[in-house]
């Protein structure tokens, strides 16, 4: 009888140890460094650096700086808060929520009304907005990440110029 008890008792702690989940992986760092491939298609370069402040939450900015001719806008800062709804075995990794602001500045063309008839010059701003954006974020076990995202912003106080800015990456990066 002895022998059997053991058994089952051997069997059911070794199911009760296997249903627990594994530990996550948490020297990973809190910190990531990543660069916008998707924007050096069109000449710009964007930076971004989030920080994990929990396993489902984190901050951050991104920033842009414009080299082509072909946009008003000179540079954009996008500070942004991302949600991670489900529970991976990496931490801050899968799909995400985020809600950013979008600064942006450059350069606009202002037409207007004189006694000789309509003139124009180019003056400068500073706008901003806020937006949304979902995307996915995959880490390697070197610690290095890819993501993509994708959303929209809406930009306020624009009388001439267009009220939406992208919020579009393809990043890589690294997590420390």
């Amino acid at each position: 009888m002895k022998p059997q008890i053991l058994l089952i008792f051997a069997l059911l702690t070794g199911f009760a140890t296997y249903a627990q989940e594994p530990p996550k992986v948490t020297d990973e760092g809190d910190n990531e460094l990543k660069i916008n491939l998707a924007y050096l298609l069109f000449e710009i370069v964007e930076l971004n650096y989030e920080r994990l402040i929990t396993d489902e939450i984190g901050v951050g900015l991104g920033a842009s700086v414009w080299f082509g001719g072909n946009s008003d806008i000179d540079f954009m800062f996008n500070p942004y808060f991302r949600f991670y709804p489900i529970d991976a075995d990496r931490r801050a990794t899968s799909f995400f929520i985020e809600g950013n602001a979008g600064f942006l500045g450059g350069r606009e063309l202002i037409s207007f009304h004189t006694e000789n008839g309509w003139d124009s010059r180019e003056d400068n701003f500073v706008r901003g907005g806020a937006g949304i954006a979902v995307g996915a974020k995959f880490l390697s076990k070197g610690n290095f990440l890819a993501e993509g995202y994708l959303g929209i912003g809406r930009i306020f106080g624009t009388p001439s110029f267009p009220d939406v800015y992208p919020r579009v990456g393809v990043t890589f990066g690294k997590r420390f």
